[in-house]
């Protein structure tokens, strides 16, 4: 009897072995393959504090991105976009393999959307968007991208896409990305700072930055990760502290061929650790930015391009002939415009009363009373919190009417500072339709 106990326990530990081995087999993760390389630099001088087979030839998988978005930064500082410009996207781009936004074949997305795309998301689908309209193709795309690296130092570097997803023949090194990292931070200091979003909100969708370092390890403030098989997890990460004596000291750190993200993040961590305590910089670190705040320089960012502070608005070739062209038009629509309230100042003269006006009004030249045989009005939008909101306002209607000059008032409510856009010098007998062509509150001032 006891014989056939145990062989029932001999078979059933065999079995559960045998199912053992199976699962153990199924959730093993595969040999990692990919070497390990690294370095250290110091963004400001280039110097190398630390290497580790640095030249090393490995893929960059989405550290390509960072490149990808150079070549678009270098094109909007050239003019040749701006981030309302409107990129088609292709079914190859629709196509590409995750991480990606979802974007749709015949849709079209700001450049703006894609640097945001690429920056949190790593979106392979806005990389592609964005080589074949700056590029043409993918492919010549990643033809001057490479002559870019070359440009920049980058001796080991050729792309062959702009996404980084698997290539045998588009291949890297540490030190390159080193290079390019602190070129993006270097060049384009303003757009640099997209690195530092934590999130992007698309279509009603969130997406998290990939860089698990923001807002953990301090004065981490971007760059990008990257990850395919064959090159295991990459990071490129930037830092910035004060050293002793309160001055910024900026580290570039890269570390490619990560077992995990994990690790990767951890050894990333390490260096910058390590190193800042090397060059005596310690926790403490100059004033960041939050989520809120760069998304404000974003809109400052898209507000520069229409705001030339130094070159107001133009007037068109006939200005002159519009300027004398008053009729009775004119008249009426003064008529009609809102009086303004007017009370008496200690020295008799009559000055607005701001702190009764309606929310748009402002007075452009307080205690001056405007002329009706005037040839030209300013035409005055709502008020606004934000006096860069303002001058935005005010260029967009300059444009939008063709003639004008923009300007802001900035009012004094209370407490509150508000600030509101105004088009000068409006012909007296466009103002009206002029109003009626612009979008909210408008209201015509002698």
């Amino acid at each position: 009897m006891w014989q056939w106990i145990f062989l029932l326990v001999l078979g059933t530990v065999l079995l559960i072995s045998e199912a053992d081995a199976r699962l153990r087999k199924r959730i093993e993760p595969k040999p990692y393959s990919p070497k390990y390389s690294s370095i250290v630099m110091d963004a400001d001088t280039g110097q190398i504090l630390h290497t580790e087979d640095a030249t090393g030839i490995r893929h960059p998988a989405s550290l390509t991105k960072m490149m990808t978005l150079y070549m678009a930064f270098e094109a909007l500082k050239s003019g040749k976009v701006t981030l309302k410009t409107r990129m088609p996207v292709s079914s190859r781009a629709a196509r590409q393999a995750p991480s990606k936004l979802g974007l749709n074949p015949g849709e079209t997305i700001s450049l703006q959307t894609a640097i945001l795309g690429l920056v949190t998301k790593s979106a392979n689908d806005a990389a592609v968007v964005v080589a074949e309209f700056l590029g043409g193709s993918e492919e010549a795309f990643a033809r001057k991208m490479t002559q870019k690296a070359r440009a920049l130092g980058m001796t080991s570097t050729v792309f062959r896409n702009a996404s980084g997803l698997p290539n045998p023949a588009q291949v890297t090194t540490a030190k390159d990305m080193a290079i390019l990292s602190r070129a993006l931070y270097r060049d384009y200091p303003n757009q640099y700072k997209y690195f530092s979003l934590r999130s992007f909100n698309h279509k009603g969708i969130e997406h998290r930055n990939h860089n698990h370092l923001l807002g953990k390890v301090a004065g981490v403030d971007g760059i990008k990760t990257g990850f395919i098989g064959a090159s295991g997890f990459n990071l490129a990460a930037s830092a910035v502290r004060l050293d002793r004596y309160k001055r910024p000291r900026r580290l570039i750190t890269v570390v490619m061929g990560g077992a995990n993200r994990h690790w990767r993040d951890r050894r990333v961590t390490e260096l910058l650790e390590a190193y800042f305590a090397r060059e005596g910089a310690r926790h403490e670190v100059p004033q960041t930015l939050d989520d809120a705040e760069l998304n404000e320089l974003i809109y400052e960012q898209e507000a520069a391009e229409e705001i030339a502070e130094e070159t107001p608005v133009t007037f068109p070739k006939d200005i002159d002939s519009l300027l004398h062209d008053v009729s009775m038009e004119e008249e009426d629509s003064q008529a009609k415009s809102p009086e303004m309230p007017v009370k008496k100042s200690a020295q008799g003269s009559s000055t607005a009363d701001i702190r009764s006006l309606p929310a748009n009004w402002v007075v452009p030249n307080p205690g001056k009373e405007a002329s009706k045989e005037d040839t030209v009005r300013t035409i005055q939008l709502s008020t606004v919190a934000s006096e860069k909101k303002a001058r935005l306002l005010a260029t967009q209607a300059a444009k939008k009417l063709g003639f004008g000059r923009a300007s802001v008032q900035k009012i004094q409510r209370g407490k509150r500072t508000l600030y509101s856009p105004q088009v000068n010098g409006v012909p007296a007998t466009k103002a009206k339709n002029a109003c009626q062509m612009l979008i909210g509150k408008c209201v015509i001032l002698a």
